[in-house]
């Protein structure tokens, strides 16, 4: 399937019904983000079965309730999907801000990258932080991975100088943390961030 046959794009609230397809898009997006980056053995076991969806059925049932989970419909299907919320403590964070929202996780399928579906996603995502009374967004980026990097430098984000290591298939992989303002303007357009992020650069 091509980005023409996908057809304009929908931002809304991910749905129950839409985790299959989530899943779909995740796993798609990884083994095209990350190939040559996170040990093959580790992409090629990732589920799409049912066992997989159960498990995601679960997680997303028993989210926080200040979590968003988006989705980027196109053409009746799923092409991209995203997920934030509270700054993981876990985790470092930024010296300005006392609580920044983070952007976990948006990903789109390589058949619909540089069409811009992520920037819907995006733009969606900075405004429920926004409303959500957070200064400022922040993720963490693999360091190899140079598009997604690209990608966010182009767009007016900047790295903090904290990483971090996420241990994936038995390789310890560096990530970046990244921030941008929720009230500054990003990309030469007021009040809006574009394209895509976490990750995957679309």
């Amino acid at each position: 399937m091509t980005a023409e046959t996908y057809g304009p794009a929908v931002v809304r609230d991910t749905r129950p019904e839409d985790m299959a397809e989530v899943l779909r898009v995740r796993t798609a997006g990884w083994r095209a983000a990350y190939r040559g980056i996170v040990p093959p053995a580790y992409l090629g076991a990732m589920d799409v079965g049912p066992e997989a969806l159960t498990r995601a059925l679960r997680h997303f049932r028993e989210r926080p309730g200040d979590r968003h989970h988006l989705v980027a419909v196109r053409g009746g299907r799923v092409a991209a999907f995203a997920v934030c919320g509270a700054a993981r403590p876990a985790l470092p964070l930024p010296a300005e801000d006392e609580r920044p929202g983070e952007l976990y996780a948006l990903y789109a399928h390589p058949e619909v990258w540089s069409t811009g579906v992520g920037a819907l996603l995006l733009g969606e995502a900075r405004r429920r932080l926004t409303a959500d009374g957070y200064p400022s967004m922040v993720l963490w980026v693999l360091e190899e991975n140079a598009r997604a990097r690209a990608f966010y430098e182009r767009h007016g984000l900047r790295p903090t100088g904290s990483r971090t290591l996420l241990r994936l298939g038995g390789a310890r992989l560096p990530e970046l943390q990244y921030r941008a303002a929720l009230d500054a303007p990003v990309a030469g357009q007021p009040g809006a961030l574009q394209g895509i992020a976490a990750q995957v650069g679309c």
